[in-house]
């Protein structure tokens, strides 16, 4: 018995050792390719196309922008849109006036030539959710909450099925940008199959504009803090490239039964080599309500 009990223990002591050594991971990344960052919208002011080169999922530096670039942005087979280049991989559009990119219904096409490559995308612009109100709410002694001022957002999902939105909140205009804090919705649940269609949103969607901590519980806002919620229109491919992104920003959270990582199959394409580019273009209709905490 003595003798089991100690070959038991020096298992376990081996197993201890064991997770302590440093493993190398192979990631197989050979060289960089090119990222399009392309998703703008109708809102009257400036849009920003990017495009950086890739990089090594370890590799903590800030991905290096891709200059010396054609963008063009073509509205219907007609009207061409040319993004200037600013500098670090960021291309810029400017309207004038109080024009916008588009309207609802509109195709477009995102043409890049670099160097001797001829980059290519298309999208619709669809149309988005109504936003009813944005309001705040006291909880005080309410399970899941700690006490204090939370933000909730009515909208309102227009009848007919297939419309795919990107809840975007900011506090103070920062993005709310933790890897839950991606909020993406299918005619006004999280689910493109359900028959749920032309409602209000769904509770968790409504309350999903507030922040989270770190253990994914929702965080107060303070007095004076101010709260702006966005809501993008989503063509199906982007909603399913941004669900791969979601899935793939919460993976650790399945420990053990987590997926392999793996880059998003995107909508844009090297029209010299008939191959995928990395990264997707969408032009989106928006929707947008701001309150400031009292």
């Amino acid at each position: 018995m003595r003798i089991y009990t100690y070959f038991i223990i020096l298992l376990v002591s081996f197993g201890f050792i064991s997770c302590e050594d440093v493993v190398d991971i192979d990631t197989q990344f050979e060289k960089p390719q090119m990222v399009v960052d392309a998703w703008v919208n109708d809102s009257p002011t400036s849009q920003i196309i990017k495009l950086t080169w890739s990089q090594n999922y370890f590799d903590s530096q800030i991905p290096e922008g891709i200059d010396g670039a054609t963008v063009k942005v073509i509205r219907n087979s007609q009207d061409t849109l040319s993004f200037s280049s600013m500098g670090k991989g960021i291309y810029q559009w400017n309207p004038s006036g109080n024009n916008s990119i588009g309207e609802i219904g509109d195709a477009f096409e995102l043409s890049i030539r670099y160097e001797n490559a001829y980059i290519s995308s298309s999208t619709t612009l669809k149309r988005t959710a109504i936003i009813d109100s944005l309001v705040v709410e006291e909880k005080m002694d309410e399970l899941g909450y700690d006490d204090g001022s939370y933000a909730s957002c009515y909208a309102v999902d227009i009848a007919g099925k297939g419309d795919a939105y990107w809840i975007k909140t900011f506090t103070n205009d920062t993005l709310n940008n933790k890897p839950r804090e991606l909020v993406i919705s299918y005619d006004g649940t999280f689910d493109p199959g359900s028959s749920y269609d032309g409602l209000p949103f769904i509770r968790p969607l409504r309350d999903a504009v507030n922040r989270l901590s770190d253990d994914a519980g929702y965080i107060p806002y303070l007095p004076g803090d101010k709260v702006r919620v966005e809501i993008h229109s989503l063509s199906d491919q982007a909603y399913a490239y941004l669900s791969i992104i979601q899935e793939q920003l919460t993976n650790g959270d399945n420990t053990i039964f987590a997926l392999p990582f793996a880059n998003a199959t995107g909508n844009v394409f090297n029209t010299t080599t008939h191959e995928r580019v990395l990264g997707f273009f969408n032009v989106a209709s928006i929707t947008k309500e701001e309150i400031t905490i009292p």
